[in-house]
């Protein structure tokens, strides 16, 4: 038991370091860091795989059928399987599977050794891109975007931020806050306006829920409500925070610019969704996970897809209320919202792209497989 316990910590350990240094740029293109990432799964999977050898289904009835509904209608007319969704539900549901196996043998301890390997190769992936691509370079008055995978980099930045606070902020504290700054630095830096917007959802849930102290929820409202208020009255701060980053130097009258041209995917989907409402064309690329899913698969496909998308939310608000899951759920729960609320303004999120989800759907498997190993029923 100990020695499984180990090795399966240490093996989601070198994946998790090797997922997210396929992050920086050079390595984009790099096969022997992308196999290498790739076969530590596989290696894991085939591991779990001879010593459980059983799967409960009851977690992937919906990717099952997802899988199903893809293969038919791809038989019948072609797309489907190729379309942008396809693999992403296919991976996230694999690195589920390999949580749930894993999460038998392993617990919070585990969790934090995790979280600490996962928050260091960040790290150094936000190091690589602050002086490969920020420093002494004017980004702030930049009309583009200086680095284009903003969404993916803030995302897995914000994750790190998550479990800094979570699990290394009370015994680490000044190192843990200098970190957790430049993390968020370097997200005001690309621009990344949805990560920005789910950083501050995250900061109400966690307020809300998880600071227990009452004089600590007030403390940090009040810091909050007047950080907004300094910023909406004051000249220079208005300048820099609504015009150059959340409208990145555009014209707010300009509705595609500040959208992103999102716009035009929302009102491709009101104009042609009633021709392919009940099966979809097969794949269409719409920046919304809503949209995207409905137009590619129809309802009776994506239904199923946006439903699975909330099922790691659906876990984490099931069980937080028990004292042994709690950890586990709020990490579960600040990701799932940020990512699913991502979702709404991408194709793919909580699913994908590349690699910036799967700790989402890793710890939602660590938690279904502790659970099942604490002997709780319910």
């Amino acid at each position: 038991m100990i020695r499984k316990k180990s090795l399966y910590t240490n093996l989601i350990i070198i994946a998790c370091i090797l997922c997210n240094l396929t992050q920086i740029p050079i390595l984009y293109d790099n096969r022997l860091l992308g196999i290498a990432s790739t076969g530590i799964w596989i290696i894991l999977a085939l591991f779990m795989t001879i010593q459980e050898k059983t799967i409960n289904l009851v977690y992937f009835v919906l990717p099952i059928f997802f899988d199903l509904y893809c293969i038919t209608f791809y038989a019948l007319k072609s797309g489907y399987i190729s379309s942008d969704l396809f693999r992403p539900i296919n991976l996230s549901t694999f690195i589920l599977l390999i949580g749930i196996w894993a999460g038998a043998y392993l617990d919070e301890y585990d969790l934090k050794k995790i979280s600490g390997a996962f928050i260091i190769s960040a790290f150094l992936v936000s190091l690589y891109l602050y002086f490969d691509v920020f420093r002494g370079v004017d980004w702030a008055g930049s009309g583009v975007y200086l680095f284009s995978a903003k969404n993916s980099a803030g995302q897995i930045f914000l994750t790190a931020v998550i479990l800094l606070v979570l699990f290394y902020l009370k015994k680490h504290r000044v190192i843990s806050v200098m970190i957790c700054i430049f993390f968020v630095v370097l997200i005001v830096m690309m621009k990344s306006r949805t990560t920005l917007l789910t950083m501050a959802i995250v900061l109400f849930y966690i307020l809300l829920f998880v600071v227990e102290k009452p004089s600590y929820k007030v403390i940090g409202f009040s810091m909050i409500l007047t950080t907004i208020i300094v910023i909406l009255t004051n000249e220079t701060l208005y300048d820099f925070w609504i015009n150059k980053i959340l409208f990145n130097n555009r014209e707010t009258t300009d509705i595609s610019g500040i959208l992103s041209n999102r716009d035009i995917h929302y009102d491709y989907f009101k104009r042609y969704f009633g021709d392919f409402w009940l099966i979809g064309t097969g794949g269409t690329y719409l920046e919304s996970l809503p949209l995207a899913a409905l137009m590619s698969y129809g309802i009776i496909g994506g239904i199923p897809v946006l439903v699975y998308s909330i099922f790691p939310l659906y876990i984490g608000l099931k069980n937080v209320r028990f004292p042994e899951f709690r950890t586990f759920c709020t990490v579960i729960i600040s990701l799932g919202l940020m990512m699913w609320i991502n979702g709404i303004f991408e194709e793919q999120s909580p699913f994908g792209p590349g690699v910036k989800c799967y700790f989402l759907w890793l710890v939602t498997g660590l938690l279904i497989g502790y659970k099942k190993n604490s002997g709780r029923r319910r």
